[in-house]
């Protein structure tokens, strides 16, 4: 069976004034979700973290349905108009994740298991700066060519189906043996983007051999060859003086690239 490696792309959305400002209410929406779904599962964790389903614990205190008319906490039917299942699961993951990582780290502290004796004790902070994950074909829709993605958003009054415009993406959704994720919604300093993760089953290489290039930045350059094992069959220093003013023009070049982004 082929390993997988997760790898993420950027895709820079080019939304209008309005469609931009529901890709904000959207983030911020999902946000004031999490921060009051955190009580409720820290509140309820010692039945939460027992349950065979998390998501179907916290739902059945929260979320009201034919089977279950009196939840617990009818505070998020009231407060967050239809808001979308699929975002609601996203975020009870994502809060029973925080919860559970808050209370092994106080677990630790509270053992006298710290860096410092006077280490204070972990806070928990329910104003995570979370983005929403937006699951395919339920929150978010993508055209043939992956030029335009239509995403469910929050305007204030309803959840509603907006176009955006996809300006810049990678290749990686076009390799064979990549599996798109959910993607998440980012929006962060006037500008939005959606965080796309890649499921990837690389191809396992022919020769157990590799060639691997330190370029360096102060020293000499060197090339290795190593087995599959760990085991350095040959190595070669690269010190001659174009070798190394073609190295130094080429980190130059790299280093004003970066200075971009």
């Amino acid at each position: 069976m082929s390993s997988s490696i997760v790898r993420t792309d950027k895709w820079t959305l080019n939304p209008s004034p309005a469609a931009k400002s529901h890709l904000d209410l959207t983030v911020r929406e999902y946000r004031a979700y999490c921060k009051a779904l955190s009580y409720v599962v820290m509140g309820h964790w010692a039945q939460i973290s027992e349950a065979s389903s998390q998501c179907a614990a916290v739902e059945k205190l929260m979320h009201q349905t034919r089977k279950n008319p009196h939840p617990k906490h009818s505070y998020f039917g009231k407060r967050f108009y239809k808001f979308p299942s699929y975002l609601r699961r996203a975020a009870i993951t994502f809060v029973c994740g925080q919860v559970s990582s808050f209370l092994t780290r106080y677990r630790t502290w509270q053992s006298g298991d710290r860096k410092r004796r006077d280490a204070k004790p972990p806070r928990f902070n329910p104003e995570a700066g979370c983005y929403p994950a937006l699951y395919r074909g339920q929150c978010i829709k993508f055209h043939n060519e992956f030029d335009v993605a239509e995403i469910k958003v929050w305007n204030a009054s309803d959840w509603v189906w907006v176009k955006v415009p996809v300006a810049g993406l990678r290749q990686r959704h076009l390799l064979e043996h990549s599996q798109g994720l959910s993607p998440y919604l980012i929006v962060k300093g006037g500008k939005a983007h959606l965080s796309v993760p890649f499921k990837l089953h690389p191809q396992k290489l022919a020769s157990d051999l590799v060639c691997a290039v330190d370029v360096g930045i102060n020293t000499t350059a060197t090339a290795t060859i190593v087995s599959s094992g760990g085991t350095v069959i040959a190595r070669r220093f690269l010190h001659r003086g174009t070798d190394i003013n073609r190295r130094d023009k080429v980190l130059g070049q790299i280093r004003a690239k970066a200075k971009l982004t």
